[in-house]
């Protein structure tokens, strides 16, 4: 089994060795051999050369490809389409990978005869850490990046919070079948979701996918990822991304609108706002109710865009 691990970078030259180091440590368990693609999307740091630093180490197994098209989608097709695994594993460009993480994932896949896993990502904070946001990492997984179901095997289904791209494996046979990830939305973008969005996709196509707590890896939390302003630009981007996606819930179709938002997402804003105004004194229901009016502002948002873009001739 060839597993090839594909990875989309962005000026993260300084995290990036410390991914690439933990790669050079797997633990090769097992009857697989692996090769890995950086695609460069675009940075205008030192990520070239740190790359290239490290591939007398891995002995011809790290390449470094470069996609000028911005967007992160368009890095990740670029290595799917330039690799030859028969899994593709992909992760973030500043995580830390435990030893066993390829171990593990050929485990996975060859003890239950899925088509693709997600695994455990795990915060690594900083020393500064405000301890509301650890209390409450569970209410921001994505800013925060957390996904943590255990450290045992299970088949996904809902309601589970969808896989992150950070940490999830496929088989290449579900991307000839069902497609490539979708270049309009994610990193570059404004508009994130395309490790949701592929994810789901499958699901729809029928395939076996698993959670494995075992497949870990550890996910920085950089200074600006605490503050809430990112927090809230996160969950706006997410209500952007529903409507997008054309969810019920979220575009009301058939429902009176008012300058081109349902009257129904109104009054659930308005809802949201009454709710967190008389919580203002209970931090964890705060942090919940300002979450959920940011998912319903950039739901409106979105809405109004489309409005705007169907008025023009």
């Amino acid at each position: 089994m060839l597993l090839s691990v594909i990875i989309s970078t962005y000026n993260r030259s300084e995290f990036l060795s410390k991914t690439l180091q933990s790669l050079l440590e797997q633990k090769k368990e097992g009857n697989f051999d692996f090769d890995v693609v950086i695609v460069d999307n675009n940075s205008s740091d030192n990520t070239k050369n740190v790359v290239t630093s490290f591939i007398p180490a891995f002995n011809n197994r790290l390449r470094y490809l470069f996609e000028p098209q911005q967007g992160k989608s368009y890095a990740l097709n670029k290595g799917i389409a330039e690799t030859a695994g028969d899994i593709l594993v992909f992760t973030d460009d500043d995580v830390v990978l435990d030893p066993h993480w390829l171990s593990n994932i050929v485990e996975c896949f060859e003890t239950y005869r899925c088509d693709g896993l997600g695994g455990r990502i795990l915060p690594q904070y900083p020393p500064d850490v405000p301890e509301w946001l650890i209390k409450n990492k569970d209410l921001i997984v994505g800013p925060v990046v957390y996904y943590n179901y255990g450290e045992g095997t299970m088949v996904y289904e809902k309601p589970m919070y969808e896989f992150l791209g950070a940490n999830f494996a496929f088989k290449r046979s579900l991307f000839n079948e069902c497609g490539l990830f979708r270049t309009d939305i994610g990193p570059g973008k404004k508009v994130l979701g395309e490790d949701t969005e592929i994810t789901n996709r499958f699901l729809d196509a029928g395939k076996r996918l698993y959670y494995c707590g075992k497949v870990l890896v550890w996910h920085p939390v950089e200074p600006q990822r605490m503050t809430l302003k990112y927090i809230s630009e996160w969950y706006i981007a997410l209500g952007r991304y529903r409507v997008i996606m054309n969810s019920k819930n979220s575009v009301f179709p058939g429902a009176a609108t008012f300058c081109g938002i349902p009257l129904p997402l109104l009054k659930r804003i308005a809802g949201e706002t009454m709710y967190l105004l008389t919580h203002v004194f209970n931090q964890r229901e705060l942090l919940r109710a300002w979450v959920d009016l940011c998912v319903s502002y950039g739901k409106a948002s979105q809405l109004r865009r489309i409005r705007e873009a169907q008025k023009k001739p």
